[in-house]
């Protein structure tokens, strides 16, 4: 098994469990979020507060302080995924803020992976 495999397994496991996943909302209910070159959305997402907590401390942020904020999946994948005008293309699965390497999914691979 590779560590990307270990990762995505967890990851799963972890949102599953919790029927959640967290993001990091900014003090003017803005979330944190990468804009991909296509004018599209990268949004990171984490399994537990603890890891977007980690996140923050060791990401080089700059200007708005970032909290953990709770989205159920229900939510995330019928309302934040489903919605085009969000834009959100790419997930990318519990980033650490110390490598730029991080496993990523399509939001119709993470829809997906849900479900298998």
């Amino acid at each position: 098994m590779t560590v990307a495999y270990m990762g995505e397994k967890v990851f799963l496991e972890e949102i599953r469990a919790a029927n959640q996943v967290w993001v990091a909302k900014g003090t003017y209910n803005n979330i944190y979020s990468q804009e991909l070159d296509r004018g599209e959305i990268s949004l990171p997402v984490w399994s537990s507060s603890e890891r977007v907590s980690s996140f923050l401390k060791h990401a080089l942020l700059v200007g708005t302080k970032y909290e953990p904020h709770a989205v159920s999946l229900e939510v995330f994948t019928n309302a934040w995924l489903s919605d085009k005008m969000k834009g959100i293309t790419e997930l990318q699965l519990n980033p650490d803020g110390k490598s730029d390497r991080v496993l990523a999914y399509t939001s119709d691979e993470f829809i997906s992976a849900l479900s298998a």
